[in-house]
Formats: C-alpha cells, structure tokens, sequence
C-alpha cells in the first residue's frame, strides 16, 4: 500500500487577522507584541498601580481610549463594568480593579483573504494529493469543512481525485484562532490534546501538539503530531521553541513504546541548524523526509526556499522512514520566477494577494 502524508502552513483559509497580512513579519510584529502585553494585563486577577499605568500606555499609544475607538488593527470590546473613566476636560484613567470589574478583551480584526488566493491553496493541496494531510494555521474546524466543500472538492474532482471525509482541528492557545488540523482519507479513529501541557507554570504549546491516531488498514495504526512552534518574532531567543521540541520528544517517546508509525509534522519555525529543534532532531530516532536521499531539490519550505528558510518539517520514526519512496516539494503557490514555475495566476502583479501561502508544501510517499 503507498501512502502519501504532507504538511503545509495554509496561513488561514478564509479569513487571517490584518496584522499579519504585511509584507513581512516586522512590519506586523509590533502590533502583535502589544496586542499581546496588553491582553496579559487585561486578563490579570488585580491591576496594580503599575499595571494601570500600563493598560493606559497602550491603550493611549494606539488611540484605543476614546468612548468608540476607531483602530485599524485593533478593536477593544467592552460588555460589563467599566475598564476606563474618561472625566470631561480631563485625561482618562483605568478604574476597573481587575478583570472581576469588567468583562472585555482586545481582539485583532480580521479581513477576508482574495479568492483567486483560496482557489490556489486548494489547487495546491490537490495538486500533491496526498492521503493524510497536516495543516497549519486553520481557523477552526467548521472554517475547514466549508473549505474542503467549496473550495478543495472542485479542484479534486478535475484531477480525479478522492476528497478527505475525516477533518479534525481542535481549538488551541492562539487567542488569533490559528490553530493546527488535519485531512485524512483514512479515518481518525481517536485523538488527544496537549493544550493544557505546562512547564514552570507556562504552557508549552503556542497552538497545540495533538496526537492524531488514524487508521491505515491490516491493523495498523498511524500516529500523527501536527504542530506549530512559537515564532522567531515572539521567540527572539528560541527558548520558547526549545521547551517545545523537549515536550514533543517526550510525547514522541512515550508513543513510541506501543507504536512503531509515528510522525511529527508542521511549521517549527527554525532551520536544523538553529539549535532550537535539537530536542527532536538530534535526541530522537527521528528522521526529516528532506534530509533523506530520496529528496533532492531546493533546501528550504518558506518563501524562496534558503537554507534558512527551511521550517516545516515531515519527520519520521524508523519504521516510516524505512518505508519511503519519494520526497517533493509543491512550491507552485509561490512566486519565485528564477527558481520555479509558479501557477499561471501567481504573477509579478498578482502575487501579493494571489499567492497561496509564503509556505510551501512538503510531501513524501511511503511504501507500506
């Protein structure tokens, strides 16, 4: 039997928040960190003197005090209670003790991606066909199924080929609804979360590391972990993505115990030679499908595919890796005209809004 499994960062499929559709991570990333210094002061028990000082900074840097705020980016919701007084001729003030004194949140606005750009997400994921597989950055699940219906089945049925009756995600930590799912043609059978995975008192896991138990047939099973590592713009450091990668060895481990077919997969944003993956590169079994003879193209999974852009990964236990047949790369979402053909609507003009992801798609095929 041949079983073709893939990974790919669709960077949302309907709708993605503004602030992270710039031409490039810094531009947006400063809106992210406030956005989220701010929500983590918000959502404290009791403010102090100093975190009201605080709330008030940010509220104030991105014009979000007035009594109807107009943000591009932002929009700050409040239902109950009050988080702030806005005395007549005089500077407004944080009155609300704690978040038992108000209920709201800051939230990111969102903002519909183009179609031709869904169209050519879809028509990447068909164009691999692959049996199983991970997706990265999914909305939720119901955002997933309109999208499988809509979008994916046409493009499925022009090549003959079969659509996916089993899709899962399973909301994670990503308060911007990025979360990590999955498509399969086999059924999943079971599954369990890690969201809720702690170390020091933090959560590990930016969005989740679930174990995805499918069913391949002759009574075998497949266990899959999809996963997105944090970010190296929230993760300078990469610490954050080294305590990943020792909790993802951990889980891997222990499965290994009653499973032979394991695999890690997803966007873990840094290159092998980062240091911060070295817990699943360097302290496991596991074995990455590009680093195999059977793969030999362009290094790299992100945008023009460097050495250093290499982020997403298929990585596989011994059994699988023994298994393997093929290995490519789908980079046709992409436009990068001096080093590959992209689909005929991704052109110079088009591709800011046409182009399916910075992501490419990696696949590999196995003969079990």
């Amino acid at each position: 039997m041949k079983l073709r499994i893939a990974t790919f960062n669709v960077e949302n499929l309907f709708r993605r928040p503004k602030v992270m559709n710039f031409a490039s991570w810094s531009e947006g990333q400063p809106y992210l960190d406030d956005y989220a210094k701010l929500t983590n002061l918000l959502n404290r028990e009791t403010y102090s003197a100093q975190d009201k000082k605080a709330i008030l900074k940010l509220l104030s840097k991105h014009k979000l005090t007035a009594a109807r705020p107009s943000h591009r980016y932002f929009e700050l919701r409040s239902l109950r209670g009050r988080l702030l007084e806005r005395p007549k001729g005089k500077p407004p003030r944080v009155v609300a003790n704690g978040r038992g004194d108000w209920l709201g949140w800051l939230e990111l606005k969102n903002e519909a991606i183009a179609d031709p750009a869904i169209v050519n997400t879809a028509r990447v994921i068909a164009e691999v066909n692959a049996d199983i597989i991970v997706l990265v950055e999914v909305e939720n699940r119901p955002t997933l199924e309109r999208f499988h219906d809509q979008m994916l089945m046409p493009q499925l049925a022009a090549i003959g080929a079969a659509p996916y009756p089993n899709n899962i995600v399973i909301d994670g930590n990503d308060s911007r609804g990025i979360d990590v799912g999955i498509l399969s043609r086999h059924p999943i059978v079971r599954m369990r979360s890690h969201i809720t995975d702690r170390t020091d008192g933090n959560t590990v896991f930016s969005r989740d590391c679930p174990e995805y138990y499918i069913d391949i047939g002759q009574g075998r099973e497949l266990v899959i972990l999809p996963n997105h590592f944090a970010s190296k713009g929230s993760d300078r450091t990469g610490e954050r993505r080294r305590v990943q990668s020792a909790r993802a060895r951990e889980i891997y481990q222990t499965l290994r115990a009653s499973h032979e077919h394991v695999i890690v997969a997803g966007d873990l944003n840094d290159h092998p030679q980062g240091s911060s993956l070295d817990a699943l590169l360097q302290q496991t079994d596991l074995r990455d499908a590009m680093g195999l003879p059977q793969y030999s193209g362009f290094p790299g999974t992100f945008q023009r595919a460097t050495a250093a852009e290499k982020i997403d990964y298929l990585l596989l236990s011994p059994a699988l890796t023994r298994r393997v047949t093929r290995v490519d790369v789908e980079r046709r979402g992409y436009y990068a005209p001096t080093k590959w053909a992209s689909f005929d609507n991704i052109t110079k003009e088009t591709k800011d809004r046409y182009q399916a992801s910075d992501h490419h798609c990696l696949w590999a095929e196995l003969d079990l």
